[in-house]
């Protein structure tokens, strides 16, 4: 038989590391977070060297991708660098390991507000994936659906649209209309729709949605709760403020269910609500979610993010 057969304790964190990225995905944060731990913990326990370190990067990035789905930004962040030092020494910080990473780091820079830093990761992923003649097409979409929503972040949907609807398109091919990556791309390309002025196609595009990815992902998939919340926030600019409070209540019970009641993704959600009760004259009920919202995100994300800005200022107008 050809080549070496790896120690046992390679072959258990080969098994862990995958399947705290798979409960990660799926939703389940605690098996995530759990998994995750017993794979670093063997990728630890393991000597140094190229293979010791091709182990622990993986065990970083499942540990990292656990951290993020929780709201959890500064460990996220840590694990993934330390994920990445790792893959230098091992593998290279041009091979597609460290794309990989990059747009896990990526990702967790926008969702704490740092856009310029997650650009340059994202970027120095598409460099390497464009230039790999056997890039993943899924890959590529992920980068795609990514950039676009740094875009929607920021405010920009004209650069967004785009590279949402490449993303979708470029998933539909791979993986089918169906598969849950490829309505998770088109719930995002509705919401960029949504912020270019085109409420009602977006609006159609997320009823359609809303039941595939219940029937694909479980009715309390956080991102069933991300369509609810993009449904919630149209219903309400168009004045239907009794259906946009059931919507809202609906995704912070998912969150709630989900992350715990401390988890800082709840804080969007929380800021919405409060927005709809203030409508309604409830103002000690907004401002109580408004509260909630600040206390979250601070030392969560960046003092500069829009999201924790504008909290503050529904907090004032609220005069609490």
């Amino acid at each position: 038989m050809l080549g070496t057969a790896r120690p046992p304790r390679a072959n258990l964190l080969e098994d862990l590391a995958p399947a705290a990225l798979s409960a990660a995905e799926r939703g389940d944060i605690g098996a995530a977070y759990d998994l995750a731990r017993r794979a670093l913990a063997v990728a630890e326990s393991l000597p140094g060297g190229t293979h010791g370190d091709e182990r622990r990067a993986a065990g970083l990035r499942a540990l990292g991708t656990a951290e993020r789905a929780a709201g959890r930004y500064v460990a996220a962040e840590r694990a993934f660098r330390r994920s990445l030092e790792a893959i230098d020494r091992s593998l290279g910080p041009t091979s597609y390991e460290a794309a990989e990473v990059l747009n896990d780091l990526g990702m967790t820079l926008k969702y704490a507000g740092r856009f310029d830093e997650a650009e340059a990761a994202y970027m120095r992923a598409m460099a390497i994936i464009e230039t790999d003649p056997a890039a993943d097409l899924d890959d590529l979409a992920s980068l795609l659906h990514n950039l676009g929503g740094l875009a929607h972040a920021r405010g920009d949907n004209a650069t967004a649209e785009p590279l949402a609807r490449r993303a979708v398109e470029l998933r539909t091919a791979d993986a089918g209309p169906r598969d849950p990556t490829t309505l998770l791309d088109r719930s995002a390309h509705a919401a960029v729709l949504d912020g270019l002025g085109r409420s009602h196609e977006a609006e159609a595009t997320i009823r359609d949605l809303i039941g595939d990815l219940t029937t694909a992902l479980g009715e309390d998939h956080p991102e069933v709760a991300v369509a609810l919340n993009n449904l919630a926030a149209i219903v309400q600019r168009r004045g239907n403020l009794a259906e946009a409070e059931r919507l809202y209540r609906q995704v912070i019970a998912i969150r709630v269910a989900r992350l715990g009641s401390d988890s800082s993704t709840l804080a969007v959600s929380l800021n919405n609500l409060g927005t709809v009760l203030r409508a309604q004259g409830r103002m000690e009920e907004a401002a109580s979610n408004y509260r909630e919202a600040v206390r979250l995100l601070e030392g969560a994300i960046d003092e500069r993010h829009p999201h924790l800005q504008s909290i503050r200022r529904n907090l004032g107008r609220v005069g609490r």
